[in-house]
């Protein structure tokens, strides 16, 4: 079985290179870092890539220098009598110039920008997503006919890390907002196995909750307000075992004081406080109780459209594939239970609206096999038509074949690598963007070998780290006009600055 230490650097078949933060279960798993998320990887699964950098808390090794240290008895002495303490850079150390500060260009646009800073993040701002989705047509074809399919209620957009699924997904809702859909997007935290547990999944979905409604972006809150005050929220939601009380009491709210429910309650219904308020229906924190929630985030679908005349809701579930990523195995196969959940209520499958439930080590339905929270077994659907929909970001080969038996029909979305010339035009239109934010522009020639310099690094291999090191060299450039960003490409961020 290979051994690890922790900072030890190693690399993943499926996600990539990452920094070992620790182990467990006597060295069978190692807790990894892999840039923006950790997860738990067997030992066998992982190679090592060579040194990893040490962590911050890690002591650092010593380093011998020939130079007199700055605490030597000659710098006290020298401090003691009032003199300066000699210069005491080891010979041959590297001096760096003091970077060049340059006026900023007038009127330069604010979207150019928030462009900039999200590139520095790998990511681009939300705002104008879709004036930076380049060389996407056929994936984002396959997501528009999606939206508008009616007789299909699941998507999965598939790719490697920074392939670019999320930059989709974030299309995909703003593609939805501008068709009438509400948009609630989150994003699995394998430390927490929300997955698995699906009110924290349902707590995450509702903070990422937006609805456009005449005009007015609404949250969670805003938006049962207004189906409160819709006349015909009884005939949808009139017998809701948990809406209809909470609407009741929208209702009787005064426009300006507000006293229809407390905070208290609020946080209740948002999955953020205790699990029960008075004589209110539990919302329980188990992981059988993925019924309870698909079942809550049905309604909102139908209150979406039956109420307030939307499309319906759009949930948006990124890095899935975490979903896999736990300690247990039961925890693995709830989590899994709860994405087969949402699958069949959105695609309005009719079994779940009356199928005989089983009792044995837990409550199943006898037809689906979903597992039902035996203190609340209410269905996974208010209703047909549901108007629910629903689309998950994952790698390849993780949790593919369980939504194909779920639903063979299930639209897939395949997310490549973006090819030389679309990442050529991508990169020039950062040079542009960043001429514009900055004023600094790179000449035809130097730029097209900064390209193929960023184009061919090893250390590049995603649509991410590719943006920001786009970024990284322009920001060098703009520092550094007479240093060699050339050799700081080529050597990882050492470019000679003197």
């Amino acid at each position: 079985m290979n051994r690890f230490e922790k900072g030890d650097a190693v690399t993943h078949a499926t996600y990539g290179d990452g920094t070992v933060l620790g182990s467990r279960i006597g060295g069978f798993e190692f807790r990894v870092n892999f840039g923006v998320y950790s997860l738990w990887i067997p030992a066998r699964e992982l190679v090592r890539a060579g040194e990893g950098l040490k962590l911050v808390e890690d002591e650092a090794p010593a380093v011998r220098s020939t130079a007199p240290s700055s605490t030597s008895l000659d710098a006290i002495l020298r401090l003691l009598g009032g003199q300066a303490p000699a210069s005491e850079e080891p010979a041959g150390a590297r001096k760096h110039r003091a970077p060049v500060y340059r006026m900023l260009p007038e009127n330069r646009p604010v979207s150019a920008s928030m462009a900039i800073e999200a590139f520095r993040l790998g990511i681009v701002p939300s705002s104008s997503i879709g004036e930076w989705t380049v060389g996407r047509k056929d994936e984002v074809g396959q997501l528009m006919e999606f939206l508008h399919d009616h007789a299909e209620g699941a998507a999965l957009v598939e790719g490697a890390y920074g392939a670019g699924k999320s930059h989709l997904l974030r299309f995909l809702a703003g593609e939805a907002e501008q068709l009438g859909y509400a948009v609630a997007m989150a994003g699995f935290d394998p430390s927490e196995a929300s997955a698995a547990f699906p009110k924290k999944a349902y707590r995450h979905l509702v903070t990422g909750f937006k609805a456009v409604v005449d005009d007015r972006v609404l949250n969670f809150r805003g938006f049962w307000r207004e189906v409160a005050s819709r006349p015909g929220w009884r005939d949808v939601l009139g017998d809701h075992w948990l809406f209809a009380s909470v609407l009741e009491r929208l209702q009787e709210e005064e426009p300006h004081e507000r006293p229809g429910l407390t905070e208290e309650e609020w946080d209740f219904i948002e999955a953020r406080g205790e699990g029960r308020i008075g004589r209110k229906k539990t919302l329980y924190d188990y992981s059988t109780c993925a019924n309870i929630y698909c079942n809550i985030l049905s309604a909102t679908a139908r209150a979406a459209s039956e109420v307030l005349g939307m499309m319906g809701l759009l949930v948006l579930l990124d890095e899935a594939e975490v979903a896999g990523s736990v300690m247990y195995r039961y925890q693995a196969q709830r989590g899994m239970n709860f994405f087969r959940g949402l699958v069949l209520t959105a695609n309005d499958d009719d079994v779940l609206m009356d199928e005989e439930l089983i009792r044995a080590e837990t409550i199943q339905g006898a037809v689906s096999g979903l597992i039902y929270s035996a203190h609340h077994p209410v269905r996974y659907t208010t209703g047909i038509p549901g108007a629910l929909k629903v689309a998950f970001a994952l790698t390849p080969g993780t949790l593919q074949d369980e939504f194909s038996r779920t639903r063979e029909t299930i639209t897939r979305v395949q997310v490549d690598v973006l090819s030389m010339d679309q990442l050529r035009e991508l990169f020039r239109r950062i040079c542009r963007t960043y001429d514009t934010t900055y004023g600094v522009k790179l000449e035809k020639k130097r730029q097209d070998r900064l390209f193929r310099l960023l184009y061919t690094a090893d250390r590049i291999q995603s649509t991410r780290t590719f943006i920001k090191s786009v970024i990284e060299a322009l920001d060098y450039v703009r520092f550094y006009p007479d240093g060699d960003v050339e050799q700081m490409v080529v050597s990882g961020g050492e470019g000679d600055a003197i």
